[in-house]
């Protein structure tokens, strides 16, 4: 599925400014790529245990069988998040950093 355009009014229903949900899109869609892209790893550690290293590489058995599956751009996930209203965002306050910074009491 590809991205497609967006109506301003949309954005602009979802939040005050069109560069802040934009950046709130790209900022859960680089979420979304580095979760799968862990999964991904996590998959071939545990692959490269069971994988036959004496397995030509050109051999076209093998490769019949795999499996390449379509994924959902993170884009386009991000943004049916936000225009779905699971995506929540807030802007970090003095009282959060300070938070942060105080020993546990």
């Amino acid at each position: 599925m590809a991205i497609q355009t967006l109506d301003l009014d949309e954005i602009e229903k979802k939040s005050e400014n069109i560069y802040e949900a934009c950046l709130v899109i790209a900022r859960r869609a680089r979420q979304i790529n580095g979760e799968r892209i862990a999964k991904r790893k996590e998959k071939e550690i545990l692959d490269e245990s069971s994988f036959d290293q004496d397995l030509d590489v050109y051999d076209r058995e093998f490769f019949e069988g795999v499996v390449h599956e379509k994924e959902i751009n993170p884009t386009v996930l991000a943004q049916d998040e936000l225009f779905g209203d699971k995506l929540k965002y807030r802007y970090i306050t003095e009282d959060d950093t300070k938070k942060d910074k105080m020993p546990p009491e």
